[in-house]
């Protein structure tokens, strides 16, 4: 005669424990799985993430900064990089950096928000002339020498611009 093992009550429910908890563990795997492959789409992708390194446009001036660029003389251009206009205007300054007497000329985007307070809402408004950089209301365009630290040019207009750069 066989003996026949006799499980107790508590024996019962550790068993139906254990197997409730391997049941649920495959589940969530499966759901771990379904979701990489059909959600994200990157299961079966083995690509590396590619990470851009972070670059310094020493090319690109904010109004705090204007008037502490390294160079004794050089221009700041500020315009608003998303009208139309802007391709414009870069093109400009890029046929004048093609000359040999150039200046430097630095980009201020009046789209910037560190640059946002200083863009005037009307043409009355705008400024021709300012004694501190807290008076500055750059119009559309705006083209600005710098030399030694100070504004020593202020022109507004694409015309102006033009003959300013021997363009």
């Amino acid at each position: 005669m066989k003996n026949k093992k006799i499980e107790t009550e508590e024996q019962k429910e550790i068993k139906t424990f254990i197997f409730v908890m391997l049941g649920l563990i495959i589940v969530l795997i499966g759901i771990y799985f379904f979701t990489r492959a059909f959600v994200t789409k990157d299961l079966f992708k083995t690509n590396e993430k590619n990470y851009q390194e972070g670059a310094v446009n020493y090319d690109i001036a904010i109004v705090g900064n204007m008037l502490t660029r390294p160079n004794k003389e050089y221009y700041v251009i500020a315009f608003n990089s998303d009208t139309a206009d802007a391709i414009y205007y870069n093109a400009l300054i890029g046929k004048y950096m093609q000359e040999e007497k150039s200046s430097k000329v630095y980009y201020m985007d009046l789209e910037n928000e560190l640059n946002k307070k200083y863009v005037a809402e009307s043409e009355e408004e705008k400024s021709t002339s300012f004694k501190t950089i807290k008076d500055l209301k750059l119009g559309e365009i705006t083209l600005l020498k710098v030399k030694d630290g100070k504004v020593t040019k202020y022109i507004t207009t694409v015309e102006e611009i033009k003959k300013e750069l021997d363009i």
